[in-house]
């Protein structure tokens, strides 16, 4: 449609050219070469245009990546009218209860519980512990407990091991603070004083204050892992 109205254009021109009037024949040479380098820019323009269409219809086709040749990794190559493609959920990695990630030389996390309530308490609580207890009215503790197995040559501090954000119904946020168990889970201590030794483990449970409504709503409920710089989603209610 574009070069069909750029020879419109250059046509109308050269019929303004042909019009002009012999009593003012030195304007008339002036405007006609003016018009002349116009119609020669329209047809370089026009060029352009034909040349650009041509490499966007080439750029259009696609065509599947097979394993071979992307060196054994296959790629799903979306042309845009896959629904699953659509869904913003689809972008994010996973963790899910029960199944372990595993970050070669980082290490291992496993999401082992998750629970709803008013007070938090370690595992198995011993003669003295600490526990959480949400004071706000109407609100109720999310708690989300992480055991993780390091698996770096040296140890790691258990403050940086992953942050975690949880939103509900996509769009209302909450952040957490994280606690780490002590003594097999008798009490709880601050992870910013603890440490994971190589190759042992560590048990961390991340809370949130949420209202009462996240937990009794069947709405969406999700918790975004950001570890070594990759956030992994685990989802709570779909």
């Amino acid at each position: 449609m574009k070069s069909g109205g750029l020879w419109l254009v250059a046509a109308m021109l050269a019929v303004t050219v042909t019009g002009c009037s012999s009593g003012s024949a030195g304007a008339g040479r002036d405007r006609t070469e003016k018009l002349k380098a116009e119609i020669s820019e329209l047809k370089k323009e026009n060029k352009f245009l034909k040349e650009e269409n041509e490499a966007l219809k080439r750029d259009l086709v696609v065509r599947p990546v097979t394993a071979k040749e992307e060196g054994g990794t296959a790629e799903l190559l979306s042309t845009g009218d896959s629904p699953a493609a659509a869904d913003s959920g689809d972008e994010h990695k996973r963790i899910a209860k029960g199944t372990p990630l595993t970050i070669d030389g980082t290490g291992e996390y496993t999401i082992t519980k998750t629970s709803f309530g008013k007070k938090v308490n370690p595992s198995n609580p011993g003669s003295y512990y600490t526990y959480y207890e949400a004071k706000e009215p109407g609100t109720t503790y999310l708690a989300i407990t992480l055991k993780v197995k390091n698996l770096a040559g040296q140890a790691i501090n258990a403050g940086g091991v992953a942050e975690v954000e949880v939103t509900y119904d996509n769009k209302y946020e909450y952040s957490t603070f994280a606690t780490m168990e002590k003594n097999g889970g008798e009490d709880f201590t601050y992870t910013n004083i603890s440490t994971i030794g190589p190759l042992k483990y560590g048990t961390l449970v991340f809370m949130a204050e949420v209202p009462d409504e996240v937990k009794s709503s069947g709405k969406t409920l999700y918790a975004d892992f950001e570890i070594e710089g990759e956030t992994y989603r685990y989802t709570i209610k779909k």
